[in-house]
């Protein structure tokens, strides 16, 4: 009989698939299925699946199209047949018995869903790190309560890897993940939904799982995935217009957890794409104040206050907390030339190395960008200006030609475009180049701006 389903979703994770397999599959509790559901990934994470399935019989593979995270997750869903569900990310790890401890938990404590704590982990050349992470502090631990009674509860991380759910408790409420493309917060509105239909929730202060960080490329990279975060608030209004009950209280949970997770997303965006978002995240927080929900104990000083500044003059708040190429008070910041400097490094690289490189902007920062191309020999010949409009600008720069962007449609596959214009016109920008389809695309933001100086000290 099948205790547990445990959930893999996949998708070109071939440096990290072994690790995760190896400790599903000597978990210690041997009643399990371990569902993977590969979402059409082109490395070798599908031979390696192969190769874990001749090995443990308990393996079953699932191999579609790549329709993204939350299909995948419904996918398993639908096809587990355990008494619980629990979800293991496909480059993170777990402690060798942290299914057994969830079960025997879950037996005892009859609770709809049991969740622990968690390790960051990371790696470099250093070696590896293990942190602790307490997800629940002023929580009640290993101690039955409802959710909707201790609404806190609803603001810790979503965190859906670090527990263990009744599988006919999420049926039963037809709880199910959005379907949105990639893979980009559809933990928040699955979160909210289990927290929400819970009667009973149980909590542990020991952690059994790892999750990995440190992943450079976690920005978005693409403007279809800018407003994702957005979708998820939009779900979840759904969800809430379909309860018979609590639909107040849910929408005031909803308010703070909104603004949560809209302002994390807007200070992890790459700064093409926070503007866009920004213009968002003022009416989500021009409803919430109209509607009265900004106030009770979810909401604290701190954060109401930040609210109030937003409202009373975004685009002052936007200049002064926007990850702006302009800002030299940013650039200049010891803990930010660590964090990032390696990123900004990556992509002048990348630029380097491109056989042909476009300039999207002949202004300012598109002439700065100019100069350190041509300070690294880099061919001049093969740069070219591009603008919106070529009619409103100069014929050439320093010798170099600037032409309306359909016009550089010649060299799209060999060339790499580097946005260099105001972030409030990245987002626009490049919507078009992805129309146009243009196949390599980079924008000039701090993280750039950062590495340049570095270079040239």
């Amino acid at each position: 009989m099948v205790k547990v389903s445990v959930l893999v979703p996949i998708y070109n994770v071939e440096k990290y698939l072994e690790k995760c397999l190896e400790s599903l599959c000597n978990q210690t509790l041997k009643e399990i299925e371990i569902i993977c559901i590969d979402d059409g990934s082109t490395d070798k994470s599908r031979t390696i699946l192969e190769n874990f399935k001749e090995r443990d019989q308990r393996i079953i593979v699932i191999e579609k199209v790549n329709t993204g995270y939350g299909n995948s997750m419904n996918i398993g869903l639908d096809k587990a047949i355990g008494k619980y569900i629990v979800i293991v990310e496909s480059d993170d790890f777990v402690e060798l018995d942290m299914v057994e401890k969830l079960y025997i938990e879950a037996e005892i404590s009859k609770a709809d869903v049991i969740k622990s704590n968690c390790f960051f982990y990371s790696e470099n050349y250093k070696g590896e790190r293990d942190l602790f992470i307490n997800l629940f502090e002023d929580m009640p631990l290993k101690k039955a309560f409802c959710p909707i009674k201790e609404p806190r509860i609803f603001l810790k991380p979503q965190t859906i890897w670090s527990g263990i759910y009744v599988r006919e408790f999420l049926l039963d409420n037809n709880i199910w993940f959005n379907e949105t493309p990639g893979a980009s917060y559809q933990d928040v509105s699955f979160s909210f939904q289990v927290l929400a239909r819970a009667s009973k929730i149980w909590l542990l202060p020991e952690a059994y799982y790892h999750y990995r960080t440190g992943n450079l490329n976690s920005s978005v990279k693409s403007p279809n995935k800018v407003f994702c975060i957005c979708d998820e608030i939009d779900k979840i209004d759904e969800f809430i217009e379909r309860q018979s009950q609590n639909k107040s209280i849910l929408k005031w949970i909803e308010s703070r957890l909104g603004y949560r997770v809209l302002m994390e997303r807007y200070y992890g965006l790459a700064s093409a794409f926070q503007y866009a978002l920004f213009l968002k995240i003022v009416k989500y927080l021009e409803e919430y104040k109209k509607s009265g929900y900004i106030t009770g104990e979810i909401w604290d000083k701190e954060s109401i206050e930040e609210v109030d500044k937003i409202l009373e003059n975004p685009n002052k708040y936007f200049m002064d907390t926007a990850k702006s190429f302009e800002d030299e008070r940013i650039v200049d910041e010891k803990s930010f030339t660590l964090n990032y400097s390696l990123y900004g490094n990556a992509v002048l690289k990348k630029v380097l190395e491109s056989e042909k490189v476009i300039i999207y902007g002949s202004g300012q920062v598109g002439k700065e960008f100019l100069k350190y191309l041509l300070e690294n020999n880099y061919r001049k010949n093969n740069i070219c200006f591009a603008v919106t409009d070529s009619k409103e600008n100069e014929n050439c720069v320093d010798g170099i030609p600037v032409l309306g962007i359909k016009q550089c449609q010649e060299w799209k596959e060999a060339a790499i475009v580097v946005v260099a214009v105001k972030e409030q016109n990245q987002f626009e920008i490049i919507q078009n180049l992805e129309r146009l389809s243009f196949k390599e695309v980079v924008a000039v933001d701090q993280m750039v701006r950062c590495a340049i100086k570095e270079s040239i000290q």
